[in-house]
């Protein structure tokens, strides 16, 4: 078998985009992913991974070697319809696995983890438009397996601009997370060139720094959570503007947290211009 494959490689390897189309290639890469991958996955799962923009294995060659493992008993379903090798195509797989390209077995695994990583990113974090009163918000949120890490509500009289910080907030969750985060620590971060801002932009900027030169109270407490502390704070003029809740470690930091919102009167234009930098960079 390994002789034919040498003889006819043209047959298995695309030179342009280095993908195998032979189908038993096809069944030596899944194999060989299976054995190798240590989370479980749905057919679905497993079909989205390997071939996905044609990642590893082209879509319709994958579905001819998934069908036929499944047929000759390499594979098969578990109760939660997760794909798992049988004793018979585990035996097989550390035999056939040199007949595939390690860089495509490697890419396999590159992008079920990738693929992964962007389903947990997708559970972690929320961002919608809410409407309360006749105010629009733009709410943010990042958890942790379950654990809450930011609660962030912008609020505005005016549909177009919150949905506007709801498009900024949603460019890079982890990125906005992190920017919030530095802000209330104090970390300094370095000043990049301001880029040219849009109408939208600048009527937030102007809002917000309106707002911090009015009688704005920001009103925060802290509270024992299941894991560690939860720092609430609330940035009220006229009407409620910002809702923002995060996560401390314990006690003495969420404290510390508190008392520095508290008294920052320029909160409001802060968090606004992470989200504007968010949806920018």
């Amino acid at each position: 078998m390994e002789k034919a494959l040498e003889n006819h490689a043209e047959r298995f390897v695309s030179p342009k985009i280095t993908k195998e189309y032979d189908v038993t290639r096809a069944k030596i890469l899944i194999g060989d992913f299976l054995a190798r991958f240590e989370e479980p996955c749905t057919a679905d799962e497993l079909r989205e991974i390997l071939t996905v923009n044609e990642t590893v294995i082209d879509y319709f060659t994958y579905v001819q070697a998934y069908e036929q493992m499944l047929a000759n008993a390499m594979i098969e379903l578990d109760e939660s319809g997760c794909v798992r090798l049988t004793q018979e195509g585990g035996q097989l797989v550390p035999e056939l696995s040199e007949l595939a390209l390690k860089s495509l077995r490697d890419r396999a695994l590159e992008s079920a983890q990738s693929y992964f990583s962007e389903k947990k990113n997708q559970r972690d974090t929320q961002v919608c438009l809410l409407e309360h009163g006749g105010a629009f918000g733009a709410l943010c949120e990042c958890f942790d397996n379950g654990r809450l890490l930011m609660r962030l509500t912008l609020w505005s009289a005016d549909k177009e601009l919150a949905d506007f910080l709801r498009a900024g907030m949603n460019a890079d969750t982890v990125r906005l997370y992190c920017a919030v985060m530095d802000c209330i620590l104090g970390a300094k971060a370095e000043k990049q060139p301001a880029p040219e801002q849009s109408e939208y932009e600048k009527r937030l900027a102007g809002a917000a720094r309106e707002y911090a030169k009015q009688s704005v109270q920001n009103v925060c407490s802290c509270k024992q959570a299941e894991s560690g502390f939860e720092v609430k704070c609330e940035c009220c003029a006229q009407q409620k503007l910002c809702e923002l809740e995060i996560s401390a470690p314990d006690e003495q930091q969420a404290r510390s947290i508190c008392q520095r919102l508290t008294h920052d009167s320029t909160l409001l234009e802060s968090i606004v211009g992470c989200v504007l930098a968010n949806r920018a960079e």
